[in-house]
């Protein structure tokens, strides 16, 4: 049998057998030297999405009648075992998703 090594013992190894690189202030000479970078608050997403939710709304008021919107929206909805199959699916994926990604602030 071959003796199974972990990759954090393998690192470990490396990291003890390996030269240490000295750069002489070499990284943190050309850190200090790189423009900041500027980074767009919560509110500045928000409010980009909502001028772009504004503007896509505006074009597409110009180009479809409100008319044709109204005749696209179903007047009879009808319950099949497939349809409820797939529904009952998206969300469960959904809340799996949902589950597994937690939000880190």
């Amino acid at each position: 049998m071959s003796k199974q090594t972990s990759i954090d013992d393998l690192f470990g190894q490396a990291r003890a057998t390996e030269p240490y690189f000295k750069d002489q202030g070499f990284v943190s000479r050309v850190n200090a030297k790189l423009p900041m970078v500027r980074k767009v608050s919560a509110a500045q997403e928000s409010a980009i999405s909502v001028v772009a939710a504004i503007l896509g709304c505006t074009v597409a008021y110009q180009f479809v009648s409100i008319n044709e919107l109204v005749a696209l929206i179903p007047n009879k909805v009808t319950l099949t075992p497939i349809s409820l199959l797939a529904s009952s699916g998206l969300i469960s994926g959904l809340a799996y998703w949902l589950a597994e990604h937690k939000r880190s602030y």
